[in-house]
């Protein structure tokens, strides 16, 4: 009921929608820049920021309708695991469009200005490299905003919080993305691939993954993170608080560790 209710959400058709634009480009002009992971920008604000206040919506009603709530065999935090779960409908989505990228770079195989110029996808880098930053900062972002909307209206469940949420939201992601590593990565949407063009502007050139990064240990560093929102969500209520408190001490370490190895 929650998938469908996220599915149906204007907010997400409308994201749906403007993300068929840039897919109709890439179609018509039937190629792709030297930095194939353009795409993922699109992925990541449409259906991860966009899916952030979805979530926040949707979560906010289930406690606007808390009498009702209170007479169903469901409790509220069972309907909370729901909203996230119901967050796999943001990240199908950007599931499709990553293999939308995919078949269309190897349709019309990306190159740099010149032709040799280094360009990062299958052509000049490891494709588990290409694969893990891929999936990083397009499906994982489109499901870690929304999960992290439901955490949001958990516990700060006042109509504000949605933009405090999205501004802050969209702040961290911009303000580490050109600084040196490791703090980068602290970004909830970090930058993986470098982009150039020629005297500061026109179009991209060439394009290289950061050096010194994992992205292999980024995409677990990032999911650690997704699976930290929905703790922080469910154990806003007294239910199965020990047990969800050992997976957050879990996942903590999890994420302490695979950012350290993405570093290493």
């Amino acid at each position: 009921m929650e998938a469908k209710r996220f599915a149906r959400h204007p907010l997400f058709l409308f994201g749906v929608a403007i993300m068929l634009i840039p897919m109709g480009a890439v179609v018509w002009q039937q190629k792709l820049d030297a930095n194939p992971m353009t795409g993922t920008l699109f992925i990541a604000f449409l259906f991860g920021v966009f899916g952030f206040i979805v979530a926040h919506r949707l979560t906010t009603s289930l406690l606007r309708t808390r009498d009702l709530a209170g007479t169903t065999p469901v409790g509220r935090q069972q309907r909370t695991l729901a909203l996230c779960l119901a967050c796999l409908v943001p990240a199908a989505a950007g599931g499709v469009v990553a293999i939308f990228m995919l078949v269309t770079a190897a349709i019309w195989t990306p190159v740099g200005d010149p032709v040799t110029a280094h360009v990062a996808w299958f052509r000049d880098d490891p494709a588990i490299d290409v694969l893990a930053t891929l999936i990083a900062m397009g499906p994982v972002a489109a499901l870690g905003g929304p999960l992290l909307g439901v955490a949001v209206a958990r516990w700060a469940p006042f109509r504000g919080s949605a933009l405090i949420g999205v501004v802050t939201l969209v702040f961290l992601t911009a303000l580490p993305s050109e600084a040196s590593n490791p703090w980068r990565l602290l970004s909830p949407w970090p930058i993986l691939v470098d982009e150039y063009v020629n005297d500061g502007e026109g179009p991209i050139v060439r394009s290289n993954f950061v050096p010194g990064v994992e992205p292999i240990w980024v995409l677990f560093y990032l999911l650690c993170l997704c699976g930290l929102a929905v703790v922080a969500a469910l154990v806003r209520d007294p239910g199965h608080r020990r047990p969800l408190l050992g997976a957050g001490a879990a996942l903590t370490i999890g994420t302490v560790g695979f950012f350290l190895l993405a570093l290493s």
